[in-house]
């Protein structure tokens, strides 16, 4: 069994501010108010912390952004609501489950403070994306475990599709329209000590 990495978030946070990525006072603020049991986000590249996410309350966020949350994914379960920063602003995300028979599907929004959107996302079944993108994503893995269809404030952008290799090790493989790997990274599990 392998024993999950522990990420020091001080170090880290420390590293972001040096390398100029997302202000560690902001994060390490919203990290020491997580509920227990709570999982805080973090997206690095290389030594830099380039994006974060930290869990609140639903009453928390400002009701600007509630209102663009329900016009956007109404129903549905929530799954995750935080306060991220990172390459797209500043803002809150909501993540959402929706179970239609046998069929699930969810999706995510990124909503800044005044409630415009920044980023939406939702998946789409593996059967239902092209070719050539799936080929591309099957670089890094031997199976696809979701596969999701990103927007910018304006129009779609790029798939993002999780893919995991024969050890089960899962990546997050972000593609062009036309299938071209954009960016790939490695997902893991890690605790964070704050």
């Amino acid at each position: 069994m392998r024993a999950r990495p522990t990420v020091s978030i001080v170090a880290v946070l420390a590293a972001a501010a040096c390398a100029g990525g997302v202000p560690p006072a902001d994060v390490l603020q919203d990290l020491d108010r997580v509920e227990q049991g709570a999982s805080a986000r973090l997206w690095l590249d290389g030594a830099q912390i380039v994006g974060a996410a930290v869990p609140v309350d639903l009453r928390e966020v400002p009701l600007a952004v509630r209102t663009t949350f329900d016009a956007i994914a109404p129903g549905g379960e929530v799954t995750f609501v935080g306060r991220e920063t990172g390459p797209r602003g500043a803002g809150y995300r909501l993540e959402k489950r929706y179970v239609d028979g046998a069929a699930e599907h969810s999706c995510s929004v990124l909503v800044d403070a005044a409630g415009a959107v920044l980023e939406r996302a939702h998946t789409v079944a593996v059967r239902d994306v092209p070719q050539h993108v799936l080929v591309s994503a099957l670089r890094s893995g031997s199976s696809i475990d979701e596969a999701a269809i990103v927007s910018g404030p304006e129009h779609e952008e790029h798939w993002a599709l999780i893919v995991s290799d024969r050890d089960g090790r899962r990546s997050v493989v972000h593609t062009a329209l036309d299938g071209r790997e954009l960016r790939r990274h490695r997902r893991i599990a890690a605790r964070i000590d704050v």
